[in-house]
């Protein structure tokens, strides 16, 4: 995640005091006193008072690097970047050996995002104080901010053998690391994140929770061929775990893995034993991972698993419809089912849709066009396979001219994935190009 050196934090250190300089006498007091009076202020977030005071101070004694220091952290915390930079470039100029305000110079760098400049700072403290951790962590910031991976997470890596450190304590880092990226900055610096889950896997082999996160990394990717190795490995080791199951299971139905993913969905509802809300979906998702492949009797087996849980569950209701409907078998019993999803929801397209190529296989086909007229309302447009079911209703009602219009409109909308189902649209645009012309037209089979 791309953290921020917060002001409040950056400034806390105003508390314990640098340098004061060398003066004597009653000029040396009233410089003092000026200065816890600009602390307090500070201290109570009235900025712009402590600023005043140390203004005029600075304009007394511009070569004091105490007042110049002070003055920065002031007007940084006050939202005055550029006068922050320019006081503290200026301290470090009159007591460049002083790491405090070296420190904060490369702090208040960062916070302007001058980042070249920041880690010039920050590399020149590392080589006095190559011990001081707090100073990598920081410039480990800088460099995942600055866009320089290769110098950031060979540091990053270095955390996920440290002992110091836990496991849960790792999770939490990678997890703040990665966590504010957008999938196409993830995947530029990839090799890397591949390198730490890895690393992170290898140290802890004895627990789940890396290969867990690391696969809900890879679902959000899309990375479905790494995810169904990761998950696969991951529901052997720990076969208790649903997850595993569940992230191999999505991996090879994205995968076009049908029968593999029916398989894991099989061993995820017996696993899901005590969580029937959880086993419905699964038997929903099920029951299209064995149509998909194929396998009918399997698919309406694991669709009335689904119901016997939650007989009024309307996707499974009109998936289960649809799909008798494709194989026009039990055409009476998908339109009681397609009828429930549209008492429960009569603006859905995708169940109008249902509803009407059913009323349609009935031989209802003005039904059937009421349903299309409705669905055209809210997207029926926009689908290849409803405009493809609307003109074959039209055709079947003798209005070729529609008939033409809608499956032209299919034909410059359909999709790779629709291509499956919508079919011989060419024969069919010419069928109804025939029929306007004769007046009449050939049967289309149902």
């Amino acid at each position: 995640m791309k953290r921020r050196l917060t002001y409040i934090l950056l400034l806390l250190s105003l508390l314990f005091p640098c340098s004061l300089g060398a003066r004597t006498g009653e000029e040396d007091r009233n410089v003092q006193v000026g200065m816890i009076d600009a602390v307090d202020l500070f201290a109570q977030g009235n900025y712009k008072e402590a600023s005043r005071i140390l203004s005029a101070l600075v304009r007394r004694y511009p070569d004091d690097d105490a007042l110049n220091y002070y003055m920065s952290l002031c007007t940084i915390a006050d939202y005055k970047v550029a006068n922050a930079v320019y006081y503290i470039e200026k301290a470090v100029e009159l007591d460049s050996t002083n790491f405090i305000y070296r420190h904060r110079l490369a702090q208040i760098y960062a916070v302007t995002k001058d980042y070249d400049k920041a880690i010039a700072q920050y590399e020149r403290l590392k080589a006095v104080r190559p011990y001081q951790t707090d100073l990598q962590d920081e410039l480990g910031e800088i460099y995942l901010r600055a866009g320089r991976y290769d110098d950031y997470f060979p540091i990053a890596k270095s955390y996920m053998t440290e002992e110091a450190l836990d496991e849960e304590g790792k999770l939490r880092y990678l997890s703040g690391v990665f966590g504010d990226f957008s999938r196409e900055e993830f995947r530029t610096m990839r090799p890397w994140a591949d390198s730490l889950y890895v690393e992170l896997i290898r140290c802890y082999p004895e627990s789940s929770k890396p290969v867990e996160s690391w696969t809900q990394v890879l679902a959000w990717l899309g990375d479905w061929e790494n995810l169904d190795a990761y998950a696969s490995e991951g529901a052997a080791r720990f076969p208790k775990d649903t997850t595993f199951c569940h992230y191999s299971a999505a991996a090879k139905y994205f995968r076009k893995d049908y029968e593999g993913a029916a398989k894991m969905m099989e061993k995820l509802v017996v696993l899901q034993k005590d969580e029937p809300k959880k086993q419905l979906s699964t038997y929903s998702w099920l029951g299209d991972a064995y149509y998909k492949a194929g396998k009918s009797a399997q698919c309406f087996k694991a669709y009335d698993r689904a119901l016997a849980l939650d007989p009024d569950n309307v996707p499974v209701l009109n998936n289960y419809a649809y799909f008798l409907s494709l194989q026009k078998k039990n055409l009476k019993k998908a339109l009681k089912m397609s009828e429930k999803t549209i008492l429960a929801e009569p603006d859905n397209v995708t169940y109008l849709d249902t509803y009407g190529w059913i009323l349609y296989l009935l031989g209802r086909s003005e039904e059937a066009r009421m349903q299309f007229n409705h669905a055209k309302l809210y997207g029926g447009n926009d689908s290849a396979v409803i405009l493809d079911h609307f003109a074959t209703v039209l055709y079947d009602l003798g209005e070729y001219r529609l008939a033409y219009s809608y499956w032209e409109k299919a034909q410059s909308k359909i999709t790779e994935d629709e291509k499956t189902e919508v079919k011989d649209l060419e024969q069919k645009i010419a069928a109804a190009k025939d029929a306007i012309q004769n007046g009449y037209g050939k049967k289309l089979g149902k």
